[in-house]
């Protein structure tokens, strides 16, 4: 689980800077295959800056026809999704509809070219409106509607446009502090638009760090992340009000997240000495692909029951009554029906694939790296509660 990845992190550092600085990288170091730089970038959506770089050295022909080809289609799929969004906006501006871009499709501008930043779907949200209203306009537009999943409907159009259509910023289900804080509105009219918004840079960067955060304590996610931290940090950050950032990260519970993830971004980036706790945080997240692993999603959980600097493996099994609670409303109150819950869902666990992947997951890690994991989510300090 914490086998270092330093030589990886390292020239992955150097591939992605050579991107953003369009310069030749320097060759691979002797240890590393190409093959598996490309495995790893893949999995996190980070293929176009590595690879775009790799094709610069002498590696094997048929690895550089390959990439070629996948950075043709790379790029065409950026300019079908710029193409989309502007389109989405404009036709929900026309039709009245208060709506706002999120995420990808709004960090992807601030990357020296916008294909380096890769992406799986264009999101936004709209905002007091009928999603009706907002459903037919997409379907007029040509998307097919694949209905409600979550917090959001699915729509897709072709092989390169995938749209997730919001009604709230922040999954009640996941944190319901956050939930409460982006209900109230902070969004602001784009100049010369109606129903347009957008975020402060200030607005954004909070945002931007809460959706990183929300996966991360339900799965683990990926180091993309990272590098959107790093790029939005550097444009942004000697602009921004940092007195009201670091007091709305701390209204949402995140200011030792943001910290820490910060501080790995621009470690890594900048390629300085790295700690062991930042080393594993970089491991952990290289091997999460991109919006982590569903049997990672243990970890967040587990930390909120155990001490720091403690760990025992009944937590697992038999759960507090408070985080009982928040999964089983009815116990509210019913402290003497605890026994009675954890029966109920041990029972349910085992009718679900998720939960076995979780117990085989914990069944299998050591005490040493599960104290590790514990300890990690400690120091990041999500407590996320529904």
């Amino acid at each position: 689980m914490f086998e270092s990845k330093a030589d990886i992190r390292k020239y992955y550092s150097e591939l992605i800077m050579a991107c953003l600085e369009k310069r030749q990288p320097d060759n691979i170091p002797e240890g590393i295959e190409a093959e598996e730089l490309i495995n790893y970038a893949k999995k996190g959506q980070i293929y176009y800056p590595i690879a775009s770089s790799l094709i610069k050295l002498d590696i094997d022909e048929g690895l550089t026809g390959k990439i070629r080809n996948d950075l043709k289609v790379s790029t065409f799929r950026t300019l079908m999704q710029t193409v989309g969004g502007r389109e989405i906006t404009e036709t929900f501006e026309r039709e009245g509809i208060r709506h706002q871009l999120l995420k990808g499709a709004i960090i992807k501008k601030d990357y020296p070219s916008p294909e380096i930043r890769e992406m799986s779907d264009i999101d936004l949200v709209v905002y007091d409106e009928s999603l009706d209203k907002a459903a037919k306009a997409m379907e007029a537009m040509g998307y097919t509607n694949h209905g409600l999943i979550k917090h959001h409907m699915i729509f897709t159009k072709g092989n390169n446009l995938h749209v997730e259509v919001h009604w709230c910023l922040f999954d009640e289900n996941v944190d319901h502090n956050q939930h409460v804080y982006f209900k109230n509105f902070r969004a602001k009219l784009v100049d010369g638009k109606k129903y347009t918004y957008e975020f402060s840079h200030e607005d954004f960067y909070v945002y931007m760090i809460a959706h990183m955060g929300k996966h991360f304590f339900e799965t683990g996610c990926g180091i993309r992340n990272l590098m959107d931290i790093y790029i939005f940090w550097n444009k942004y950050g000697s602009s921004m009000d940092t007195r009201y950032l670091d007091k709305e990260l701390a209204k949402c519970g995140l200011s030792d997240f943001e910290k820490n993830m910060r501080k790995l971004a621009f470690i890594w980036l900048d390629n300085t000495e790295c700690p062991d706790f930042y080393e594993n945080l970089f491991t952990y997240m290289l091997d999460s692909g991109i919006y982590g692993k569903s049997e990672n999603g243990i970890w967040g959980q587990l930390a909120k029951e155990t001490p720091k600097g403690k760990f025992a493996r009944l937590h697992y099994y038999f759960p507090s009554y408070k985080f009982m609670v928040e999964k089983y409303k009815w116990l509210e109150n019913k402290a003497f029906l605890l026994p009675f819950a954890w029966i109920v869902r041990g029972c349910s666990a085992a009718r679900s694939n998720e939960a076995r992947k979780h117990k085989q997951l914990f069944e299998n890690v050591g005490d040493e790296n599960a104290t590790r994991m514990i300890e990690m989510y400690h120091k990041l300090n999500l407590n996320f509660r529904r």
